[in-house]
């Protein structure tokens, strides 16, 4: 019985050793395994293949851009100069085209035409008294030559010769000017343009405090835009000015900058500037949406391939990743003005530094990389805009 007891014992002994054994033995196996696989994955993300351009202080040329509606520098309401006339006919239509001096209305003149009639008449009347005065005032006089009359008759129609003429000119200035009442009558364009607004309707009465119609001149054109604190020190009268429409893609006309407003609006730092567009072709026309580009000279910037931007989730902020000693290193960096595939950097970066700009939505900071290739850049490009 001892005998048997001994052995079952010496049996479990080494069936569980050996269970022991084969347990150590998969984990060792496991653990070396892991640890291989972990050194590859390492290996791997340490070999990241990258591209880099090099960031470089160039020469900047400074754009402004901004937007602006186009609208007209001359602009003019026509008000009738006679109350309380019915508008017999309007002659214009918004979008029409008028010359200046064109009628674009007619009041209604049965009431000054007969008023002018009955002017022309006294005048008539004047004109022949006057006529019957002079004969009598010659013969008169030629009496009183031959001592015929007393002196005191000659001075009698003489007075009445005088009150005469002044009779006459009272006539035609009377004549004169309900004329002129009568010509403002037809109410006629003062400049040329397109009429723009049609305030009212054939058939109404005119009000001298009420414009019948607007009309723009489109020969002369202009852009009223605010521009920031930052730059408004840098805008000049007389600065040159292309201004693109989305009507014409693809092309580009020519502004100045005409008025620049001395002060600054508080509530919003910012200062008006007026751009005027000489249109003698009437291709722009007023209501048009403008893009704006404004040169403000040149300076000295760092910049890097647009390319090489990573935006920060959630805000308007941007990193890049930068090569040192074959690792991949994150840094945070202030942009600032941009053109085309060029970005200024404000702060962050110095000149020199090797910016990945190609593979780096693999990366992460303090990742092991291999330069493929550096970037080439054309410093040609380097106009860069705000």
């Amino acid at each position: 019985m001892g005998n048997k007891t001994v052995n079952k014992v010496k049996k479990g002994t080494v069936i569980a050793l050996t269970a022991i054994l084969i347990f150590a033995g998969f984990a060792v196996f496991n653990y070396v395994k892991y640890k291989a696989q972990k050194k590859g994955e390492i290996k791997t993300m340490e070999k990241i293949p990258v591209q880099v351009a090099e960031s470089k202080v160039m020469n900047l040329k400074s754009i402004l851009e901004q937007t602006g509606d186009i609208r007209s520098v001359i602009e003019v309401d026509v008000y009738p100069k006679v109350p309380d006339k019915i508008i017999e006919k309007l002659l214009v239509e918004k979008g029409d085209f008028v010359k200046r001096a064109a009628p674009i209305a007619v009041l209604e003149k049965d009431t000054i035409t007969a008023r002018v009639a009955q002017a022309k008449a006294a005048v008539d009347m004047a004109e022949a008294n006057l006529d019957v005065l002079e004969k009598d005032y010659a013969r008169i006089e030629y009496l009183y030559k031959e001592k015929a009359v007393a002196k005191q008759q000659l001075d009698h129609i003489n007075a009445q010769l005088k009150a005469a003429k002044a009779q006459l000119r009272q006539a035609h200035e009377a004549l004169k000017q309900l004329e002129i009442l009568y010509k403002e009558h037809k109410i006629c364009a003062p400049i040329d343009g397109f009429v723009s607004a049609r305030y009212i309707d054939q058939g109404a009465m005119s009000d001298t405090k009420n414009p019948i119609i607007r009309i723009s001149s489109q020969e002369q054109l202009k852009i009223v835009t605010s521009v920031t604190e930052k730059d408004f020190p840098h805008v000049k009268k007389g600065m040159k000015v292309e201004i693109m429409v989305d009507a014409f893609p693809g092309s580009v006309f020519n502004g100045t900058v005409s008025i620049i407003n001395p002060t600054l609006d508080p509530a919003t730092r910012t200062g008006e500037i007026e751009i005027h567009i000489t249109n003698k072709d009437l291709t722009l026309r007023s209501g048009m949406f403008a893009h704006i580009r404004l040169y403000l000279g040149e300076r000295k910037g760092m910049v890097i391939l647009s390319d090489a931007l990573i935006k920060l989730p959630g805000t308007g902020n941007y990193y890049v990743y930068v090569v040192e000693n074959a690792y991949a290193v994150q840094k945070n960096i202030k942009t600032g003005i941009s053109q085309g595939e060029y970005t200024e950097v404000v702060s962050g970066l110095k000149a020199g530094e090797q910016v990945v700009v190609k593979g780096q939505n693999r990366l992460r900071d303090g990742v092991a990389v291999v330069v493929e290739g550096q970037v080439p850049r054309d410093e040609s490009q380097a106009g860069v805009g705000r």
